[in-house]
């Protein structure tokens, strides 16, 4: 007879909680919803002459609504999304874009090289969704440097090394954007290629390094360093990912985090970027790499 008496009383809390699972008095939610986020020029100030420049892989986002009265961060979800708002009234609304570092889920953090979305003055509505569509960011020009860029455009790409053919192609099933791509071609006894940077790069920055990357391999592919810790010391490359095949897939877009990698260096100024094709299935290997980023922040003073 207790043990019946306890279990009503706990079944009866737990509805209670299920009746008033949101805070406050506001109980029936507004909904707002955003289809995809995009990267393109600025209007006001132009980065780049080619629409390689601006490939992405945006697939999450942080939401915030905010007014005069607050700033509540609704938290980050996943692209496209229908997300639920306890609030009611004129918001403005920021959407900051959110990628996977090194491309893994569990590492989705905001880009620090793309800009918030603001959209001022939106009304949310009980029980009513406000579409807020496909929407568009820009680069941060203000404190972005561009290190290094390649999108295979000109005839002479920017990687190659004495034992390894960096060829450029222009076949329309082939390239992800603009005119051209570059292709590495191993051979099934081909155990490996490695080709790095042709130009050694200085950052004096070291708060942050990125590379951006598309690509598309039957191969696995990593990614990472050729550097030395101090002028007196020898230069090693170190590899900061391996990319697995994706060529059933298509083209992948994304953003490596180098900055641990490159604090093995002690953050030695200048560097070159590496890569290492591995074949070992003794297969007709193919690597095709285009729009390649490398972004930091401005140099310090």
């Amino acid at each position: 007879m207790n043990r019946n008496i306890i279990v009503i009383f706990f079944s009866a809390v737990l509805i209670c909680l299920s009746c008033n699972k949101f805070e406050g008095d506001q109980t029936v939610p507004a909904f707002l919803s955003v289809d995809g986020i995009d990267v393109a020029n600025d209007p006001s100030y132009s980065l780049s002459n080619y629409s390689g420049c601006f490939t992405s892989n945006i697939d999450a986002v942080q939401i915030t609504v905010s007014n005069s009265k607050e700033n509540h961060v609704l938290g980050v979800f996943t692209l496209p999304c229908r997300v639920p708002v306890l609030r009611n009234g004129k918001y403005n609304i920021k959407l900051k874009p959110v990628i996977k570092y090194n491309g893994i889920a569990a590492t989705r953090n905001s880009y620090p090289f793309y800009r918030d979305i603001e959209i001022k003055d939106q009304t949310l509505e009980l029980d009513k969704c406000l579409e807020l569509g496909n929407r568009t960011t820009h680069y941060e020009s203000g404190y972005l440097n561009k290190v290094w860029e390649e999108y295979f455009e000109p005839e002479i790409p920017t990687l190659s090394l004495p034992d390894t053919i960096v060829h450029r192609v222009s076949s329309a099933d082939t390239v992800r954007s603009d005119r051209g791509c570059g292709a590495i071609y191993l051979a099934p006894d081909q155990s490996a290629a490695t080709f790095i940077s042709n130009e050694e790069f200085t950052v004096n920055n070291n708060s942050t390094l990125f590379l951006e990357l598309d690509y598309w391999t039957n191969v696995p592919l990593s990614v990472g360093l050729c550097s030395r810790t101090s002028l007196n010391s020898k230069y090693e490359t170190y590899y900061a990912i391996q990319l697995f095949p994706n060529f059933d897939k298509g083209w992948n877009k994304i953003y490596i985090h180098l900055g641990k990698l490159w604090s093995q260096y002690n953050y030695y100024k200048q560097f070159h970027i590496a890569f290492q094709a591995l074949n070992s299935n003794g297969i007709e290997g193919k690597v095709y790499i285009d729009n390649i980023k490398l972004t930091a922040y401005k140099d310090v003073n």
